[in-house]
Parts: C-alpha cells; sequence; structure tokens
C-alpha cells in the first residue's frame, strides 16, 4: 500500500487534557488518533467532540487528522497510521471483504430526505432538470466507488436513463464549482457548505440520496478489530462520548456553526444558512443494510453483504 500524505493534525488536546481533573498525577493518556474528512461535516463528528471538549471530559486524549476524503482515512485505518476515522459504508464493506479487518463501531452523518446536505448541482443558467437530459454528459463525484456514484446510477435509471451513457469523474469537493463555470462538467454532486457558498451561481436540482432510502448513514465510525480487542474499555468509553457529540451538535446548532466555519474555512454566515448534518445516536442495521444492497446492485462491493457482519456491538 501506498504511504499516506497526511494533512495537518487539527484540534489537538493540549488545553483540553490541561483541563481534565487531576487522578492522583496519572499521566496524560495515549493518544487516540482519529480521521476526518476535512470540511464535510458528514464525515467530521469526531473533530466536533475534540473541540467541544467532549472526548476530553470522557478521559480521552483524541487526536484528529484531516483528509481529502475518506478513502484515505480507510487506508491509513487499515495501515495502522490511525486508531479509528469516519468512512462510507461502502468503503467499509470492501475492505472487510477483501481481508481488511476493518469494522464500524458506532454510526456517524446522516443523509436525510427532509434536509439534504448534499445534492446534484449545475449552473444557475443550465436547462438541465431530469435525469434524461444528463444523457452522454459528464457529472463530478467526490470518489467513483461511493454512496454518491450509487445514488447517482439509481436516479438516473429511475428517470429512465442508463447509467452508462453518462460519464462520472472523480472531482474534490473544492474544485466542483469552478469546473462547473470553466465547463469542464455539466453538473456536480456537490456538499455543504460549498452548495449555499455557491448560491446564486449554481442552483440544486436533485438529492439523489434519496433514491436509496430516506434515511440512511453517510458515514460511520470504524476501526480495526485488532486495535478492539487490545482497547475494548477505551472503545467503551470513545462510543459513549462520540454520541454524546452526536446529540450536542444536534441540540446546539449556533454553536457548532462557529466550529464548523473554523474548520473549513468558511465564512460564518454561509454555515448559519446552509442544511446542517444530524449524527446519529445509534448503529442502524437495516438502513445500514439498505447502502449494501445498493450498492451490490451496482456492482460497487465484490458481492452481497450482510451489514450485521460489518459491525462490532462493543458491550457497555
Amino acid at each position: 500500500m501506498s504511504p499516506l500524505t497526511r494533512k495537518t493534525t487539527l484540534g489537538l488536546l493540549a488545553a483540553a487534557a490541561a483541563a481534565l481533573p487531576a487522578r492522583g498525577g496519572a499521566q496524560t493518556p495515549p493518544a487516540l488518533r482519529a480521521g476526518v474528512e476535512s470540511g464535510v461535516e458528514a464525515f467530521c463528528e469526531l473533530q466536533y467532540g475534540v473541540e467541544g471538549g467532549i472526548f476530553a471530559r470522557a478521559g480521552l486524549n483524541v487526536e484528529t487528522t484531516s483528509f481529502s476524503s475518506a478513502g484515505p482515512i480507510a487506508a491509513a485505518l487499515a495501515g495502522g497510521a490511525l486508531d479509528v476515522g469516519t468512512v462510507d459504508g461502502i468503503l467499509l464493506a470492501n475492505a472487510v471483504n477483501r481481508g481488511i479487518p476493518l469494522v464500524a463501531i458506532a454510526g456517524s452523518g446522516l443523509f436525510r430526505a427532509t434536509e439534504p446536505s448534499s445534492g446534484l448541482c449545475v449552473l444557475s443558467s443550465s436547462p438541465l432538470r431530469t435525469a434524461k437530459q444528463f444523457e452522454g454528459l459528464t457529472i463530478a463525484v467526490g470518489t467513483l466507488a461511493s454512496l454518491t456514484s450509487i445514488s447517482l446510477r439509481m436516479w438516473l435509471a429511475q428517470g429512465g436513463v442508463d447509467p452508462a451513457k453518462v460519464q462520472f469523474v472523480e472531482m474534490k469537493f473544492g474544485e466542483m464549482a469552478a469546473a462547473l463555470q470553466r465547463g469542464t462538467v455539466a453538473s456536480a454532486y456537490m456538499v455543504e457548505p460549498m452548495i449555499t457558498q455557491n448560491v446564486g451561481a449554481l442552483k440544486l436540482i436533485a438529492t439523489p440520496y434519496a433514491a436509496i432510502a430516506p434515511v440512511f448513514p453517510i458515514s460511520l465510525v470504524v476501526t480495526t478489530r485488532a486495535w478492539l480487542a487490545q482497547n475494548e474499555s477505551i472503545a467503551r468509553r470513545f462510543i459513549a462520548a462520540t454520541y454524546d457529540t452526536a446529540r450536542w451538535v444536534n441540540a446546539n446548532r449556533a454553536q457548532t456553526a462557529v466550529l464548523l466555519a473554523k474548520d473549513a474555512q468558511q465564512d460564518l454566515g454561509i454555515v448559519q444558512r446552509m442544511h446542517r448534518t444530524q449524527y446519529a445516536t445509534s448503529l442502524d442495521v437495516p438502513a445500514i443494510q439498505a447502502v449494501l444492497d445498493a450498492a451490490a446492485t451496482n456492482k460497487l462491493i465484490d458481492r452481497p453483504t450482510n451489514a450485521a457482519d460489518l459491525i462490532a456491538r462493543v458491550s457497555a
């Protein structure tokens, strides 16, 4: 496996750890290395837990490293460079089916059709509206083998289009608006805050994720089975703190908007106006199964996969 280029480490817990209650001179616990996706709220829940002090209050020294996409996070977990990280269910299934012992330990970012934080965008002047109009055109996606590409294929098929007649190209989310304006691509599957940031120049025309299910997990918190076996007590505290983070973020949009604006390097006003990600407070096996079934149908995982086989139930 190729060496990974790791981005600047964010949110080190120097101040938070110093604020923890003294425990008879105990040393700061070893760092728990966590991978998050830069600027994409569905994949950065663990960063909120660090910056909100929730992991520190649980006695955990969590250090987050930011990556440009979820794929390198899965690779870093497999290679031992991370202890935990957020990836999507397809990356997890493909890793497990290929013998890489990753396992989900917590739910994370959710797609909700009633408040989508991503979708298919075109230029405001574009005549594109329906799936049928995309035959022969190019759509930019964050990752080719992903929930995004699955949902787009399903949306196209539901609109009477053979997905093979549409070309998909991989592109960083931050580059998509410029590519649309240059005419490099006809459309792009974009995420917040980029959608709200480009209101006026671009418009959202569809939410293809709804073709999978009205609610499902975009991301899962994942580790390796070896790490989990060696750190079960830490894992229990980490999972509890992750769900505490979810409840805190879901209930405190104003406060967490400030954190997201800083981490995504976005204007606070944009973050306050955009659709925000809601986080799961449990592992929803049927919802994960819906994603895996869609992936198997669209040949983005090696074979049909049972969601329960990808999940570790850590006892309380």
